[in-house]
């Protein structure tokens, strides 16, 4: 408890937090009692490890499951773009082609494809009915609580009756209208599928829902691949490790470094956002991880390995004034920013942000180099890649109660309306406690409210 609400710096109800903590594990339990899902342990620190109150191996990741068992209902899975089937931890150990093949030749997925496919074959084992390509035109029923869902399908518009709604229509990241109301404007994209649009928000809207934490998103540093696309959109890839290994900085327009590049991709990304008044501008809106050829030469970086030439789309010069020249940063700022890190490097200290101090930081470091974060940047051709702030999904939704059931703007219960996940006002409020922190607050979240719907529709309550 003191760790989350350090956290989430006391703006999230304590009772919120408190269900977490008391239901979490049965959530995950009953999980593994109902589906083929079996979870591990990922032997990793929460992302602030040296805060009050942290600990180590908290998160859960599923371990590989076959899809088999969903028959046609595979087609609506949505395969990951970011990770091929192994696990992060097998990725992390640089596991090979081989172990891909092997899992692609068994009908095998992990990480949150193997999450989605468990539970959507326990759903398929209990007859539950999909719905696919219907996009909700509204709920009714507000005054009654008799609910029913309108739905526009084939052309035709639909109707179905329902004791309780749940509203689980993901954020309102790629809602242009939505994103300039409420969030930040330094943010430039969305590493999600690019549907989740905020019908759901809308729809409680106009219920008279209250709405929290709008402001809010699972922020992360992120990069594009030019003409990358998925579903029709260029594709956000967020960046993580590439911060952390030995010879890499992230920069400004300045030509200077604003945060730890270590630090957790949420933690990070508010450092995107600082406004200088004087200046009259955000002046880390646009940045860029520089490195030399040797680091080039040692890790991928951004999709590309390390044997491969730099794309056209790196930036590459003989020299820091030459790469500099050529991206838009200032020569002189970039320089001393080089010679005062490559400074810290030949101390074995990050003297300005501590990188590389918390366990947290290690993690994604390489620990064969004599400093697993800090390494010099010397080598020339030095390379730039563009960096901005992204994110993985909103952070603000619906008002809830502790079981899902929608608050108006009095709050007071709409009858029969429930919201989860990212269409509900997350959990964690501004903050992000460590790996999962995302979908274990959520799924803990949506197994409150999915009891307390199957129970206003006279189901039974998992709940003990």
């Amino acid at each position: 408890m003191k760790y989350l609400e350090a956290v989430t710096l006391g703006e999230v109800d304590t009772m919120l937090l408190e269900a977490f903590v008391k239901f979490a594990p049965q959530m995950a339990s009953e999980i593994e009692r109902l589906t083929r899902l079996r979870f591990f342990v990922v032997d990793r620190s929460d992302y602030h490890s040296e805060w009050t109150g942290a600990s180590w191996g908290r998160s859960l990741e599923p371990l590989p499951i076959d899809i088999d068992g969903l028959g046609d209902t595979a087609a609506y899975l949505r395969r990951s773009t970011h990770r091929p089937p192994l696990t992060s931890v097998e990725i992390k150990g640089g596991q090979g082609l081989q172990l891909v093949a092997e899992r692609v030749s068994k009908n095998q997925v992990t990480q949150g494809v193997a999450l989605v496919s468990g539970l959507l074959e326990s759903c398929v084992a209990k007859g539950v009915t999909l719905r696919v390509g219907c996009r909700v035109a509204g709920i009714f029923g507000k005054e009654s609580g008799a609910r029913s869902v309108e739905f526009a399908a084939d052309g035709a518009s639909h109707r179905v009756e329902a004791r309780s709604v749940v509203i689980a229509s993901g954020g309102f990241e790629w809602n242009k209208q939505m994103k300039a109301a409420f969030l930040s404007c330094v943010d430039d994209g969305a590493a999600s599928p690019p549907w989740n649009e905020g019908d759901g928000l809308r729809i409680g809207l106009s219920e008279g829902a209250a709405v929290a934490n709008m402001t809010q998103a699972w922020w992360s540093a992120a990069f594009r691949v030019p003409g990358e696309m998925y579903d029709g959109k260029q594709l956000v890839r967020n960046i993580v490790r590439e911060l952390a290994l030995p010879g890499s900085i992230l920069v400004n327009a300045d030509g200077a470094r604003f945060a730890n590049e270590c630090s957790s991709y949420n933690a990070l990304g508010k450092a995107f956002q600082v406004f200088d008044p004087s200046r009259n501008s955000y002046i880390n809106k646009r940045a860029w991880l520089v490195f030399d050829q040797r680091f080039k030469e040692a890790y991928s970086v951004a999709t590309v390995s390390a044997s491969t030439p730099a794309p056209d789309w790196f930036i590459t010069g003989d020299s820091s004034d030459q790469l500099a020249a050529k991206a838009g940063i200032n020569p002189e700022g970039l320089s001393q920013t080089l010679q005062r890190f490559n400074g810290f490097v030949a101390a074995g200290h990050d003297f300005d942000f501590g990188r590389g101090e918390a366990k947290h930081d290690q993690y994604h470091g390489d620990k064969s180099m004599p400093h697993a974060n800090l390494g010099e940047i010397a080598v020339p051709p030095f390379h730039a890649v563009p960096i901005f702030l992204g994110n993985l999904g909103t952070k603000g939704g619906l008002k809830t109660t502790v079981d899902g059931a929608v608050l108006d703007m009095d709050g007071d219960l709409l009858p029969g309306l429930f919201a989860c996940g990212n269409a509900a006002a997350s959990w964690m409020g501004p903050g992000y406690p460590g790996a999962g922190g995302s979908l274990g607050p959520i799924m803990t979240s949506a197994f409150l409210c999915g009891s307390a719907a199957a129970k206003v529709a006279g189901g039974s309550n998992l709940l003990h």
